[in-house]
């Protein structure tokens, strides 16, 4: 039986998967299963992925399900390794990252999760942010036992609290116990996005997270991904998560403050976007829903102008361009 797995979602991952398989079979760690879940593309995923000759390599097909949650999960249970490593279709793994992982786990007894540093690279492969988790704010201030030079323990009550901030984990960086999943269940097929986020919040209310600094992995920023669509197609879905999230910070007025105060950052941000089109009955419901859970002067000030007619706030557009030119 393989120590490890490596599992990809994939959907028409035609262009990059080749690279990314490429990464993860160029690793020193050799002893691991590699499982790809074909989420029913149309280009030549399966063809590309048939190129590659290794054993090791397991392909899997289904029918599309819109979300990465599901072949990731179907991934998991077909998976046969003690440690999992969670990876995307297009990101490329850097050397050493398996060997790395495992060796930096079996010092950590008490992690259930660990998780690696990583840059970020454009459709092109170059390097545009060598270290995209470095000014993280939130992932800096949270307590760290130093295991090994090279690796921190982040306790669960501590990994919790910060990821009510922020999610300070790279996906494909991440890898966790096979035994782990058995406890807190799998990914979050409900939600339409995020599922990755809610996972690390499951795992931290269990167990104490692993922290290698290390830059082990290449993320890759695509013009069509899900983080750089519009605010009012992702809002819903990102909202949704986060009052799932709220399980998992019971007790923790501070954390459950913070996460409604999310909620309507993103209720005022789709209410801006629709706002700035000019679609005023979705803009209103936007900001009333935003000053449910925060009654601030910019939602007032945005959701009265909303109420004026159209002719009106044009003229006031005009007049605000001509006094600040």
């Amino acid at each position: 039986m393989p120590k490890t797995s490596i599992i990809i979602p994939a959907y028409n991952a035609e262009e990059y998967i080749a690279e990314t398989i490429q990464s993860i079979l160029e690793q020193s760690f050799k002893d691991f299963e590699l499982i790809i879940v074909d989420d029913g593309s149309t280009d030549g995923t399966a063809a590309t992925i048939q190129t590659f000759d290794d054993p090791r390599i397991r392909y899997l097909h289904q029918a599309n399900s819109g979300r990465p949650a599901a072949p990731r999960n179907r991934a998991i249970r077909v998976a046969c390794g003690d440690v999992i490593f969670i990876f995307d279709s297009d990101d490329v793994m850097l050397p050493g990252k398996l060997q790395k992982t495992i060796d930096r786990l079996e010092e950590a007894p008490t992690a259930g999760l660990a998780f690696t540093g990583f840059c970020c690279i454009d459709e092109s492969g170059h390097v545009i942010n060598p270290d995209f988790l470095a000014p993280y704010h939130t992932l800096t201030g949270l307590p760290k036992q130093q295991v090994s030079e090279d690796s921190f323990l982040i306790s669960a009550k501590d990994a919790l609290k910060g990821l009510a901030a922020s999610n300070y984990l790279g996906t494909s960086g991440v890898a966790i116990r096979r035994e782990v999943f058995d406890h807190v269940g799998y990914f979050d097929e409900e939600v339409r996005n995020s599922d990755d986020f809610l996972m690390w919040q499951a795992v931290a209310s269990q167990y104490d997270f692993l922290y290698i600094p290390g830059i082990y992995h290449q993320y890759r920023v695509r013009s069509g991904s899900i983080s750089l669509r519009s605010i009012e197609e992702r809002a819903p879905g990102l909202i949704a998560c986060i009052e799932k999230m709220k399980v998992y910070h019971q007790g923790d007025s501070g954390s459950l403050a913070l996460l409604d105060r999310k909620i309507g950052r993103y209720y005022f941000e789709a209410g801006y976007s629709y706002f700035s089109q000019y679609r005023m009955p979705e803009a209103r419901r936007s900001f009333l829903k935003a000053m449910k859970m925060r009654l601030d002067r910019r939602t007032l000030f945005y959701f009265s102008l909303s109420l004026l007619p159209a002719g009106v706030l044009s003229q006031l557009k005009q007049l605000k361009t001509t006094f600040s030119s």
